[in-house]
C-alpha cells in the first residue's frame, strides 16, 4: 500500500529542469494508420472518466462549505477531502476513472490524477500537472512498452488581487503518491496530456493481452487529445507490428523521426524492428539517437541495460555507477549492477550491490524482487 503525499506550498519540488515542449506536428499520426486492420470498440468518454456519482457530489459539496466557513483555502479543501477519503488507499497498475478509483480506494498515479481533477472540476479550481518518469513498468521481448512516466496534480489557489503586488509563482497545493523518491521530472502537462495518458495506458494494457481492435479504439482517443506524444506513437506502430502490418509500423515510426517526436521507447522499438528486417545501418544510427536523447536516469538505464547485454561490462558499470552518485536514492542503478556482477561471477560484489538496491527500495513489488534475489545470491553464495 501506498500512502498519498500532500504538499502545500508555492511550487513543484523538483530538483530537476524542465525538458522544452515538442511542437504541434502538422499532420495528424492517425491519417497513417491501417484502418483497414482494425474494428472499433466502444471506450469510455472524456465525461465518464472525469465524472463522479451524484451521491458524492453531494457529499463533497457539503464538505466544502463547512471548510469554506472555517476559512480553509479552496484548493487545501480538496486535498483534505481526499485525505479523509483515501486514508487506505492503495497502488495498483490499473489505470481507473474517478468513479472507478473512488469505488475501488486504489489506482496508478493516473488514477488519482483523474479524481483529483473530477473535485476540481465541481468547485471551478484551477490544476496544472507535471509528468514525471519512473522505471517502466511492463515489458515484452526486452522491448519497453507501457508508457512509463506518470502524472501529479498541483490545484491551484484562488489569485488574491493585491495593489502593487505580482506573484512569480501561483500558490496551490500539489498532490501525489508517497514515496515519490524513485521519479524524475520530465515535463509540465495538461488536462489534455491526463486524458490522452488514461487512453494510452488503456490501449497498451490491451496490446499486452493481445485484444489489438480494444489497443486501437482508445489510441484512437488518446490522438485526439494529444497528436505529438512519441509515446503514442510507438504504441501505434507497435500495434500495428503485432497485428502483421510492418509496413505502417515503419511509415509511423519514420514520421516521429521526421518530426523530431523521439523517445527512448519509441527508438528501441524502431531499432527492434530495424533489426527484425537486417538494416543493420539503421539500427546503429537508432542506438547513437537513443543516446543522444537520454535525459532521465531511467534513459541512462536501459542504455547500460543494453551494454550488458552486448557483454560491454566496462562501459555498462562506468554508466551505472555514476547514476548510483548522482542519484543515490534510487534503487535501479544498484540492482542493475548486481545483475552486471552477477554475470561476471562476481558474486559478493554482486551481493553487495543487491543489498543497496534493497535498502534504498520503497517500493512493495521491488522489494519483494530484490529480496528473492538477494536470498537465492545467498543460498549460492553460502554453498561455496
Amino acid at each position: 500500500m501506498k500512502q498519498i503525499l500532500f504538499i502545500m506550498g508555492l511550487a513543484f519540488l523538483s530538483g530537476c529542469t524542465a525538458t522544452k515542449k515538442i511542437p504541434t506536428v502538422p499532420v495528424d499520426p492517425v491519417l497513417l494508420f491501417n484502418h483497414t486492420l482494425f474494428n472499433s470498440q466502444p471506450t469510455p468518454q472524456v465525461k465518464d472518466i472525469f465524472n463522479l456519482p451524484v451521491t458524492e457530489q453531494n457529499k463533497f459539496f457539503a464538505y466544502h462549505q463547512n471548510a469554506l466557513k472555517q476559512g480553509v483555502r479552496q484548493d487545501r479543501v480538496i486535498s483534505e477531502y481526499l485525505e479523509s477519503k483515501l486514508n487506505s488507499f492503495s497502488y495498483d497498475g490499473a489505470t481507473l476513472s474517478a468513479t472507478q478509483t473512488l469505488d475501488q480506494d486504489q489506482g496508478n498515479c493516473i488514477s488519482l490524477a483523474i479524481l483529483t481533477q473530477a473535485y476540481a472540476n465541481l468547485i471551478g479550481i484551477e490544476t496544472s500537472f507535471r509528468e514525471v518518469a519512473s522505471i517502466p513498468v511492463y515489458k515484452m521481448s526486452g522491448q519497453t512498452l507501457l508508457i512509463s512516466n506518470h502524472f501529479n496534480t498541483k490545484l491551484l489557489a484562488p489569485t488574491e488581487k493585491e495593489e502593487g503586488w505580482i506573484s512569480a509563482i501561483r500558490p496551490g497545493t500539489v498532490i501525489d503518491y508517497f514515496p515519490a523518491q524513485d521519479i524524475y521530472f520530465v515535463d509540465t502537462a495538461t488536462v489534455d496530456d491526463l486524458t490522452a495518458k488514461f487512453y494510452a495506458n488503456h490501449a497498451a494494457d490491451a496490446l499486452l493481452n493481445k485484444r489489438f481492435n480494444e489497443s486501437y479504439s482508445h489510441i484512437i482517443q488518446a490522438l485526439k487529445h494529444v497528436k505529438d506524444d512519441p509515446e503514442l506513437i510507438n504504441i501505434a506502430a507497435i500495434l500495428h507490428r503485432r497485428a502483421g502490418d510492418s509496413k505502417t509500423a515503419k511509415q509511423l515510426f519514420a514520421f516521429a523521426l521526421t518530426h523530431n517526436l523521439v523517445s527512448t521507447n519509441l527508438l528501441t522499438s524502431y531499432a527492434a524492428l530495424a533489426q527484425e528486417n537486417s538494416n543493420y545501418t539503421l539500427v546503429t544510427k537508432l542506438e547513437n539517437m537513443t543516446n543522444q536523447i537520454a535525459k532521465t536516469p531511467f534513459d541512462i538505464i536501459a542504455i547500460a541495460q543494453k551494454a550488458i547485454h552486448k557483454q560491454h561490462y566496462t562501459t555498462a558499470e562506468k554508466l551505472l555507477s555514476e547514476l548510483s552518485i548522482e542519484y543515490s536514492y534510487l534503487p535501479e542503478p544498484y540492482f542493475e549492477l548486481a545483475k552486471l556482477y552477477y554475470l561476471k561471477n562476481e558474486l559478493v560484489q554482486s551481493k553487495a550491490y543487491l543489498s543497496k538496491a534493497l535498502s534504498k527500495a520503497e517500493d512493495q513489488k521491488k522489494l519483494g524482487i530484490y529480496q528473492a534475489k538477494l536470498s537465492t545470491l545467498e543460498q549460492i553464495t553460502h554453498k561455496k
